[in-house]
Parts: structure tokens; C-alpha cells; sequence
């Protein structure tokens, strides 16, 4: 066997897949989605959770035998190759994906596994390191009993990280696991290529995320359930009949027009509406109903079966298939290929054009659907938030909402358990959402979901679709194949129309062009091309000292005139109703033309929004506005009394790209409650380009292409000072910031360059630039420029950082001698916590000199990149004791 390799390819091979002794490699995708977050738990007991004793390790066993290396690979289904029904290249013209088997795909993937058990990785984790991380796990995260009793029965022990590749960005689509790129020379090598990488995604999948899935079932029998004809259409409900002893069931609906009466588009203008044989293209649904009001009126077929939480068909697939791990969304998904069996015998259906359709939840069902079966020819997937077209690594508690830890969590079930030992460790998870896409590629995918969708985070959707796009790219793919549409609203808004508009244009029924509407349309190369920056020169005064490079760096902000002392908000009688006015029902907002999204999120309530009792009846608010039409909120402690100085503290948040300062699926208490408890007055507003200024980020550049967003954000907390320094509820000596992951950077920034700052709170906000290199796993420091756009003259300095003209330390030092608290988890994957601790320590020789070396600290809780109860408490204790705090 061994000889089909040179020794070469066996190291090669091992570097690849890794270390094999954990868990099976599997062949599929990702998980499901979300509606209001629940699951409540009190206050005290979410105090304390974190504290508890841990269970002991159970004792190392023999790994069972689906975790041996053959197993691993019975159900990777050899190669598949791109082979076009025709040489057309018009978009009803969908490639097949056609499996062959080729013995030496398999004697391949054999192989790999075989030596990959041998060699193992000189970096690999020892089974003492990871039975240590699971001992962190039960310690630190919050108990699943589901997930405890997996664990403990089959002691399955986390996977070797050390024997994954580390990346915060996005992993490459065209990029094998061991780093060879897929190859491109020739039309044959890139489909073969092609093949080859889309075989390891899937096992992958499989391997991590889904679990393992059985191979496609015979339908037994059909039966009719029962049948009529009305309103130009028939309805027809089946039972369908699969699997061992045709013990398998799913029930299905179709709902078919009839084809010579159905409203269809323009023949004149889409003269391809409807195939020579008058088939009618058909939309599938997780559920019986589905669109069929819809479609029958726009020439469709609904299809739609029992898939999802009222009605699981696939339920019983676990017991009947005990030799698969296939989680509860996979198994939905998987049961999706006996509806496209049955399907192929309706005579009415152009199975050429066959679409699936699934919001939240089933969002991620049919993503993982659409990846497993190449007959599914168009996926429109609405909010999937994670698991589905939502990347893992830009979700969590950085992207203020859900994420690997929360979903494993709240619904364990949804995918295989192994999953939650990505929790904080997404920089090792080797496939994402971006993955989901390219699988699906050259086959068609629409992206919807709500601006302001807490499910959703519009700008990692579109950096999925982006990096997706260059799969499509390499398979010569007709052009508009992915698509975008974001729609007013929180998690439930979606388009059914626009939906089918699109399906149209996939489908050729149109002439009518799709266009995609980026709401994040950042490109560093073309901001370089526009504004043709460069350096300034050695000895620029620009760049001769850290205070100049750090304004500098922020860019030429436009001139900014002080505020009018006149100015009359017409119409406008009192002051503005408070956010908890308006989340209680008790004012209105006059004039408002968007989403009030921090009263929606109060008055939605929740554990999982932290905006907790009995804190949240404790405080008070007033809406203000500031700087350059911002609207705010200040919360303060209820029954202040008049004439009180309260200290303030001005929240910075995070990447919450929905939601803004507000926060979605974490327990803790939000931190303008933790804050407000401890006696402050808290301001609280969305930062460029977040929340409900999300339409700030795609013009910007464009109206200021020589400033950047980070300064736009650095400038608003001055105006946030300027006003609080004003208000006769503040004690404008005492004026804070307390900020998490890009509120902590902006923090840092704002408080070096205005001295009315008395202090900082920086929570996993920076590792420093210059040792932040690409290759070690942390996104690099041109994250800023390349990827997030905040900060583009940084991206001049990409393959010289060590030439960045100042870094974090220089921006602490500029702060000394006021109080300074850098949090640095150090489990944090978006740092390097070594090169922290460095930081601080070159930082507080200007503390030194200035007679304060104990106002600049640094915690390291043994924690990822979260703000827990316990950290959160540590900070604000710390500001107590030593910013102006009486």
C-alpha cells in the first residue's frame, strides 16, 4: 500500500490531515440556526458557574472503533469531477457533480491516514496536554449535561491542536490542509484539483462538524397520502420509504401548477422560462407548507417536507443508522437526497433548476443540503447566523453574537459534540462558512439576512462570499452565481419575493440583472490605487515623534467646527424620550426612520442579551446627541439625586456589526449594567460603520479617502467628552473608557491623544503591530487595513512591520501617568499575550518616570478572547480603586 507514495508525499500526507487518533474524518457541513435566544439560569447561579469544582478528567480509554483510521475514510466517496451537461456556459446550464470511484483516490486518502497514525506531527499535543485543555474546558465554560455525558462515556479527548494549521482569517478555499495550493494549469488540473480539495473539505466536515453520514438510501416504496386538484394546481402529500427494511420515512407536499395555466414570466423576454417539455423548475422546503402561495403564482413547484423542529422525519435516522454520529441538522440535510430521489420521478419538475430555501436554523440544514447534493442547483439561505454562511472565526463573543461555545451550548444536538472543542479555539476549526459555499460552487448561492439581525453580521457574511467567490473563479463558473441580499430588520425579516426575483435570474426566467449590494465594500488595493499613498520620508515631521505617527497613522481628518450654540432641532418640544422610554412602551420615538435597536434588544429581554434583573430595574437613561449627529445613551444609576457628580465611563464596543453597543448570546451581564451598579454614569453609542450606523462604512472612504474609520471613531469619543463634560449629571473630571476587542484599540488611541481621558479599561483590545506578522496565526497587523478597514495607511507597512512607526506601547506610554488596565485573556487567539506582557513592560518605564508604575496594569485570566462575570468584575474593581472613583 504504502508504496504508491515516496516518502515525501507520506510527510506531506501526514502534515494534511494530522493527527488521526482523535474522532472519525467526516464527510459533510456545518449547523443550524437561531430564533430568540433562551435558556435561563439565575443570576446567582450564573455568578458562580465559572467557579465550580470541575468533574475529574475520566481516565483514558481505547479510542472505539469508529475512531480507528479505516473508518475514517469508508465514507469519503471517491473524487468528483465537473462535467457539463453541455458546453454552454448560460446559467441554466448547471454542471454536475459526478461521483466516480477511483481506487487511487482511495488508496490516497489510505494512505494519508495510515501515516498520519505513524508520524505524528513533532509539534503534536501530548494526551496529558489535552486531557489538561478538557480539564480547562469543565472548569471555565458552562456545563452541558448532554455534551458532559458524551464526553465521559466514549472519553473522547479535544482534538491536537498543535497539529492544525493557526489562522484567524478565513481558510483558503483553493489551499489544501497541508498548504499546497490547488492547481490551475491547465482546464483538466483545475478540475481535478478541485476534486481533490473538495473531498478534503468534506471529510473534514464530517471529521469536526457534523459527524459521520451513511450513504445515500434506496427508496422501498411511495405512498400516496392523498391528492387533489384546485385553483390550477394539484397538492399531492406522500410518505416516502428508505433505508434498511424500509424503516426510514419522510413525508412530503408538493404543490405543482399546472403547467400550461401557471403565471410564469415574460415568454418575450425570458424565452427560457420553462424547458421544451414545459417542466416547471421547484423550490424545496424544510417544512410541509413552504412557499407553495408563492411559487404556484410564480410558476414554481413547491416541494416541501418534514424537516425541521414541528415536524422531524429525520429523527428516527440515528437509531436506524447506529453505525453514523450524523448531528440533528446534518441528519435533515442528508434526508434532503431521498426528496430529490423521489422528485427525479415527477415528471412536472425540471430537475435542472431545483432550488432549497431554509431560514435560522433550517438556514443551516439547507446549506449543509445544498453542499451534499449537486442536484441541488440553487440554495437561497436566509439568516443562517453560524453554521451555515455565517464564518465561526468573525462570531462569538468578538462578534457580539452567537458563536461555537453559545450554539454547543444552547443546542447541543445540532451538531456532532466534538464541535464544542473549537470553543475560543476557531483558529484551529480547518473549515467555515466560506468552505460551505465553495462546496456548493459552480452551483448558485443567495446570502440574506436583516441588517440588524442578531443572528446575522453582515460583514462577515460578505467576507464568506468573497473568499467563496474565487472558488467559482477557478471553475470558470458564469459570473453572478453568488448572491447578496440584506433586508431591513432583526432576525425574522426575509424577502420571499426578492428571493424568488433572484431565482429567476439563476434560472434564466428574466432579463432583469441581479446586482449585489455591499454593505461593506472594502478593498485596500483600491483604496491604494485611488489615493496612491506612500511613506513619508525618513525624517518627515509627520512620523518624528509617536504622538505625530499615531495622528498621522489616523489620517487627515476634515476640520471640524465647534458645536453650535443656537442650533434648534425643529419640531422638537423637551428633550428626546430615553432608550427605556421607548423599550418599555412608554414614549414613542418621534421621527424615527430606522430600527431603534437598543430599545428593541431591552424590551426583547433575555438572558442571552444580558440585560439582566434586578440591575436592569435599577437603572435610568437619557438620550443625547453629540458630535457629528450621533445619538447616544447615557444610563446611570436610578435615583440619583439632583446635583450628584457621578463619574462616567464611556462603553466601547466591540466588531457587534448588527447590534452596535449592545450585545446577543452572552450570559454575563451587559456591561452598562455591571458598570452602572458600581455607581457610574455609562454613555453608550454604535461606533462607525456598527449597529444602527452600519451605512456609515461603505461610502466613508470614498467622501474621506485620506482619513481613516478608526480615526472617525477616535474623534467621537472626543465629542462623547465634550458633551459629558457639559452635563450637569457628570463629574467632568472623572471621564473614562472601558472598551472589548476594537473598543479597547479605540480606547487606547483616544485617551493618547486627549488628556481629559482619566482612564482606560482595554479588554483583549491589541497585540502589538510590529511582532503581529502574517503566519502566526493572529490575522496579522494589516487585519486593519486588508481585512477590517479601519485603519488603511497601516496596510503600507504589510511585509515590514517591524517599520510601523509606533506601536501599543508607545500609545500607553503617550497615556502616562493615568490609569491604564490591559486585559489580555491568555487563551486570546486574536494576540499574542506573550508579546503583551512585553508591551506593558517597555510601556511602564514612562510610568516609571512619572512616579506612577501602579497605575498601569495588566490581568491575564486563564481565559479566550471573552468578557466573562469574572473579568468583568476584576476590571471594574480595579477602576474603582484607581480612577477618581470617591
Amino acid at each position: 500500500m504504502c508504496s504508491f507514495f515516496s516518502n515525501r508525499a507520506r510527510l506531506r500526507l501526514v502534515s494534511r490531515l494530522g493527527s488521526l487518533r482523535y474522532g472519525a474524518a467526516r464527510r459533510t457541513i456545518p449547523h443550524a440556526a437561531h430564533r430568540t435566544p433562551h435558556a435561563h439560569r439565575t443570576h446567582a447561579a450564573r455568578r458562580t458557574h465559572a467557579h465550580r469544582t470541575p468533574p475529574p478528567s475520566p481516565a483514558l480509554k481505547p479510542l472505539p472503533a469508529y475512531c480507528q483510521p479505516r473508518s475514517c475514510l469508508a465514507f469519503v466517496r471517491g473524487p468528483v469531477s465537473l462535467i457539463s451537461e453541455t458546453h454552454s456556459h448560460s446559467r441554466n446550464s448547471f454542471p454536475k457533480l459526478i461521483p466516480e470511484t477511483v481506487p487511487k483516490m482511495k488508496k490516497y486518502l489510505l494512505t494519508a491516514a495510515f501515516a498520519a497514525t505513524l508520524l505524528l506531527s513533532a509539534r503534536a499535543m501530548s494526551p496529558d496536554d489535552r486531557a489538561a485543555y478538557l480539564h480547562w474546558m469543565q472548569q471555565s465554560l458552562p456545563d452541558v449535561p448532554a455534551w458532559t455525558a458524551w464526553q465521559q462515556t466514549t472519553a473522547t479527548l479535544p482534538p491536537d491542536f498543535d497539529a492544525l494549521p493557526r489562522s484567524n482569517l478565513l481558510p483558503d478555499p483553493l489551499r489544501f490542509l497541508d498548504g499546497r495550493p490547488v492547481p490551475d494549469d491547465t482546464p483538466a488540473a483545475a478540475t481535478a484539483g478541485w476534486a481533490e480539495r473538495r473531498a478534503e473539505i468534506l471529510a473534514l466536515f464530517e471529521k469536526y462538524v457534523t459527524g459521520t453520514f451513511p450513504p445515500k438510501p434506496q427508496i422501498t416504496r411511495v405512498e400516496i397520502l392523498d391528492e387533489n386538484t384546485a385553483a390550477g394546481c394539484t397538492t399531492r402529500n406522500v410518505r416516502i420509504h428508505f433505508g434498511p427494511d424500509g424503516k426510514g420515512s419522510v413525508r412530503v407536499r408538493l404543490v405543482i401548477p399546472d403547467v400550461g395555466t401557471a403565471t410564469a414570466p415574460n415568454q418575450a423576454t425570458a424565452p427560457n422560462a420553462a424547458a421544451p417539455s414545459g417542466k416547471l423548475p421547484a423550490l424545496i422546503c424544510p417544512n410541509l407548507p413552504g412557499w407553495s402561495q408563492l411559487l404556484v403564482r410564480r410558476g414554481y413547484i413547491s416541494v416541501g417536507y418534514a424537516g425541521n423542529d414541528r415536524m422531524d422525519d429525520a429523527a428516527p435516522l440515528r437509531e436506524l443508522y447506529p453505525d453514523y454520529d450524523f448531528a440533528t441538522l446534518p441528519r435533515r440535510a442528508w434526508l434532503a437526497q431521498v426528496v430529490l430521489d423521489y422528485m427525479e420521478t415527477v415528471p412536472q419538475i425540471d430537475m435542472r433548476r431545483v432550488a432549497i430555501f431554509g431560514y435560522s436554523r433550517d438556514g443551516k440544514m439547507a446549506s449543509i443540503a445544498a453542499a451534499l447534493d449537486t442536484r441541488i442547483s440553487a440554495l437561497i439561505a436566509g439568516s443562517t447566523g453560524v453554521g451555515g454562511l455565517l464564518p465561526w472565526r468573525f462570531s462569538g463573543e468578538r462578534g457580539g453574537g452567537e458563536g461555537i461555545e453559545s450554539t454547543t451550548r444552547m443546542f447541543p444536538d445540532w451538531f456532532a459534540p466534538q464541535f464544542r472543542f473549537f470553543s475560543g479555539r476557531e483558529d484551529r476549526l480547518p473549515v467555515d462558512a466560506n468552505l460551505i459555499i465553495a462546496l456548493i460552487a459552480p452551483r448558485a448561492v443567495l446570502s440574506e439576512w436583516g441588517n440588524n439581525d442578531q443572528v446575522a453580521n453582515g460583514w462577515a457574511i460578505e467576507q464568506a462570499h468573497a473568499s467563496a467567490q474565487k472558488v467559482y473563479d477557478h471553475l470558470n463558473a458564469p459570473a453572478g452565481r453568488l448572491g447578496l441580499l440584506h433586508v431591513p430588520g432583526f432576525h425574522g425579516s426575509n424577502d420571499t419575493g426578492a428571493c424568488v426575483d433572484w431565482l429567476d435570474y439563476q434560472f434564466d426566467r428574466t432579463s432583469k440583472k441581479w446586482t449585489n449590494d455591499w454593505v461593506f465594500p472594502w478593498s485596500f488595493e483600491k483604496w491604494l490605487a485611488q489615493t496612491a499613498e506612500k511613506i513619508p520620508p525618513a525624517g518627515s515631521p509627520a512620523l518624528a515623534t509617536p504622538r505625530a505617527a499615531i495622528q498621522w497613522m489616523l489620517g487627515d481628518a476634515p476640520p471640524v467646527l465647534p458645536p453650535s450654540t443656537d442650533a434648534v432641532m425643529p419640531m422638537r418640544r423637551g428633550p428626546a424620550p430615553s432608550v427605556l422610554d421607548v423599550a418599555q412602551g412608554r414614549a414613542a420615538n418621534p421621527g424615527q426612520l430606522a430600527p431603534d435597536v437598543p430599545a428593541w434588544v431591552i424590551a426583547a429581554g433575555g438572558q442571552e442579551y444580558g440585560w439582566l434583573a434586578p440591575e436592569k430595574n435599577q437603572v435610568s437613561s437619557r438620550r443625547i446627541r453629540f458630535g457629528e449627529n450621533i445619538t447616544g445613551d447615557l444610563y446611570y444609576p436610578a435615583g440619583t439625586s439632583a446635583g450628584k457628580k457621578l463619574p462616567a465611563v464611556i462603553w466601547l464596543h466591540g466588531y457587534h456589526y448588527p447590534l452596535g453597543y449592545m450585545w446577543v448570546y452572552r450570559r454575563d451581564l451587559h456591561p452598562i449594567l455591571a458598570l452602572t451598579r458600581a455607581g457610574y454614569a455609562v454613555l453608550a453609542y454604535d461606533q462607525t460603520g456598527f449597529g444602527t450606523r452600519y451605512t456609515e462604512a461603505a461610502p466613508f472612504h470614498d467622501r474621506h479617502p485620506r482619513w481613516s474609520r478608526l480615526g472617525k471613531m477616535v474623534e467621537d469619543v472626543r465629542a462623547a467628552v465634550d458633551t459629558l463634560a457639559k452635563n450637569e449629571l457628570i463629574d467632568a473630571d472623572s471621564i473614562s473608557l472601558f472598551g472589548y476587542t476594537l473598543g479597547g484599540a479605540v480606547g487606547l488611541h483616544a485617551a493618547a491623544l486627549d488628556e481629559r481621558i482619566a482612564g482606560v479599561v482595554s479588554i483583549s483590545g491589541f497585540t502589538p503591530m510590529r511582532t503581529d506578522t502574517a503566519g502566526r496565526g493572529a490575522s496579522g497587523a494589516t487585519r486593519h487595513s486588508h481585512l477590517y478597514g479601519i485603519l488603511p495607511r497601516l496596510g503600507l507597512y504589510a511585509g515590514n512591520e517591524k517599520d510601523i512607526p509606533y506601536d501599543y506601547d508607545d500609545l500607553i506610554a503617550q497615556i502616562a501617568p493615568r490609569p491604564v488596565l490591559i486585559v489580555q485573556p491568555r487563551r486570546d487567539r486574536d494576540a499574542h499575550p506573550d508579546d503583551v506582557r512585553d508591551a506593558i513592560a517597555r510601556a511602564r518605564r514612562a510610568y516609571e518616570k512619572s512616579n506612577a508604575p501602579a497605575s498601569l496594569a495588566l490581568q491575564e485570566p486563564d481565559d479566550y478572547g471573552r468578557l466573562t462575570t469574572a473579568t468583568q468584575d476584576a476590571a471594574i474593581e480595579w477602576m474603582q480603586e484607581n480612577i477618581n472613583h470617591e
